[in-house]
């Protein structure tokens, strides 16, 4: 069975009971909490992915690490994934829980690439066109890229909104190319 469908079957049973036990929002806040750790710790990352340490050893330090911060429910789930010898799927179980989630509170999440720095006029234009179009509260992931040259690309779900100046050029060369071709 694929990582994804593994992950995604240990988060439907961590959201159902967060559910059961009114907790959704404290769970994801802490599933999101230790996603980002240990994106950000390179050495925790490579301890729970080491078939070489015992799982006792990766608990011992989780706990210690996490314990005092999460909800009895989340630590009791994470003590169970690395019981269970799954904790290499650790961040795809945390994708996984954090889409739930989303998915339950009708949350997307918008990549947005400006050529500059976007102010937060722009931003709250694009949010409230996206969530116009989408009918879900969305949450936008700004990025800067100066090779669109200006304006920008949207990328939300299966949607692409491209109204940066590279594209309109790069669409231009085409017409023109399949002008060219087809005389």
């Amino acid at each position: 069975m694929s990582d994804f469908r593994v992950a995604s079957r240990y988060a439907k049973s961590l959201v159902d009971l967060a559910i059961e036990q009114n907790l959704l929002e404290v769970v994801c806040a802490d599933m999101k909490l230790f996603k980002q750790t240990i994106e950000q710790n390179q050495s925790l990352e490579n301890l729970l992915k080491s078939p070489v340490i015992k799982g006792d050893k990766k608990l011992a330090v989780i706990t210690q690490i996490f314990a005092s911060s999460f909800n009895k429910l989340t630590f009791s789930f994470i003590s169970i994934i690395v019981r269970k010898q799954r904790e290499m799927i650790f961040l795809s179980i945390c994708d996984a829980v954090i889409a739930q989630y989303n998915e339950i509170n009708k949350i997307a999440t918008a990549s947005v690439k400006t050529a500059v720095e976007a102010s937060a006029e722009i931003k709250a234009e694009i949010k409230n066109f996206l969530q116009q179009q989408s009918g879900k509260n969305v949450e936008l992931k700004m990025h800067v890229d100066p090779s669109l040259i200006g304006g920008v690309m949207i990328q939300m779900e299966d949607r692409l909104y491209d109204a940066s100046i590279s594209g309109s050029l790069r669409k231009a060369k085409q017409q023109l190319l399949n002008t060219y071709i087809s005389k």
